[in-house]
């Protein structure tokens, strides 16, 4: 019985710590917008960049 009430404790406390790690997570992006925001654009261009690249380097070849 004592070990039962221990894992659903336990359990119970698990759960929470993942929310806190969350609603950490989510504050400390809109703490830092800015930051997130440049981080997020830099991947975005980055990866349009690439894909230019790979369609000139295809029409190259065919030409």
């Amino acid at each position: 019985m004592n070990f039962t009430e221990e894992n659903v404790l336990n359990l119970g406390l698990r759960k929470m710590n993942k929310e806190k790690r969350y609603n950490l997570f989510i504050k400390k992006i809109y703490e830092h917008k800015w930051i997130s925001m440049i981080v997020v654009s830099l991947i975005i261009l980055s990866s349009i960049n690439a894909i230019m690249i790979y369609n000139f380097f295809k029409i190259l070849q065919n030409i």
